[in-house]
């Protein structure tokens, strides 16, 4: 499949392409940085597309820490954001249970700060099982029992996810009264060389396959994730909205299925081969690729002399 590279195309073209679009909604890691080293000008153009008339806002699936350290490492590497301009799958999950009135408690495969963000929002987030327990059948069943209570299973990368917690949030997802929200639908996450680490797929596809029940997404790709960024960032027109992302699956089709422009990068998940060997659906094919920010910097910085 034929993708073509922006910095390729005739001034023309590329002239056309930005006329195309009023906003730009992006993706953080493996677009503005990877394993936290900023891109080569990745800051320089996304001001670039502002003081072009294009604002800027950040679409993330990043589940290691709550928005404020996003936002605080952003502003450490000179990205000038404000806090209300992320959108992330936490804001998305107590967006989505306040709608429903959702009532009852939380069990919540996850973070350390994203249960503590539920709480801090008024939601009951019931203790983890042990760490450690005895190896015997006998001690693993009494601390996999069900409470009632438990009305949600919320799964996203947990760095410390022990079988002993798999298990008990399937107890709880055998009920048809629990709800399963996922985050991320990363396979794998960029973190640079020692990279990729294995992402929340492969925990939440386990627990998928045990009971049958099938989660809820609120991060890219979900439609789920779609409606919440599309209100909280008053999206009008999806149609003059470009997104950046490096991920096919997560970020062109979430693109794909909000009906944005799309323009991948190669400096995250995503390489040449990938668009060479294209084996995704054709609504992911994105209008362009750049190798990264810092050549659509460039573009940008010529067509707009800035």
């Amino acid at each position: 499949m034929h993708v073509k590279n922006l910095a390729g195309a005739s001034t023309a073209d590329q002239t056309e392409f930005f006329n195309s679009f009023d906003r730009v909604l992006s993706d953080i890691d493996g677009v503005l940085w990877v394993g936290f080293v900023p891109i080569e000008d990745a800051q320089s153009c996304l001001e670039n597309l502002k003081k072009a008339g294009k604002p800027v806002q950040l679409v993330t699936n990043y589940a290691f820490t709550p928005a404020v350290t996003t936002h605080e490492r952003l502003i450490e590497n000179q990205f000038d954001f404000e806090l209300e301009d992320i959108a992330n799958p936490q804001m998305a999950t107590v967006d989505y249970l306040r709608e429903a009135n959702f009532q009852g408690k939380i069990y919540a495969v996850a973070s350390s700060f994203y249960k503590n963000e539920l709480r801090r929002e008024g939601f009951e987030v019931v203790e983890d099982p042990p760490q450690l327990i005895d190896e015997s059948l006998g001690v693993l069943v009494q601390n996999i029992q069900d409470d009632e209570d438990v009305r949600a299973v919320v799964c996203d990368f947990d760095v410390n996810t022990t079988f002993l917690k798999i298990q008990k949030a399937i107890t709880y997802l055998k009920r048809p009264d629990c709800l399963f929200i996922t985050g991320g639908a990363d396979k794998f996450l960029p973190v640079g060389k020692i990279g990729p680490l294995l992402g929340n797929y492969f925990t939440y596809q386990g627990m998928t396959e045990a009971t049958g029940k099938k989660p809820l997404s609120l991060a890219k790709p979900s439609k789920g994730y779609m409606r919440f960024v599309t209100k909280k960032f008053k999206v009008q027109d999806p149609s003059r909205v470009l997104f950046i992302g490096d991920m096919i699956n997560e970020d062109m089709g979430f693109a794909a299925a909000a009906g944005f422009k799309k323009l991948l990068v190669l400096s995250g998940n995503s390489s040449l081969e990938d668009l060479k060997n294209w084996n995704h659906p054709e609504e992911y094919k994105p209008d362009y690729y750049v190798e990264s920010l810092t050549e659509l910097n460039k573009i940008i910085k010529t067509n707009h002399k800035l």
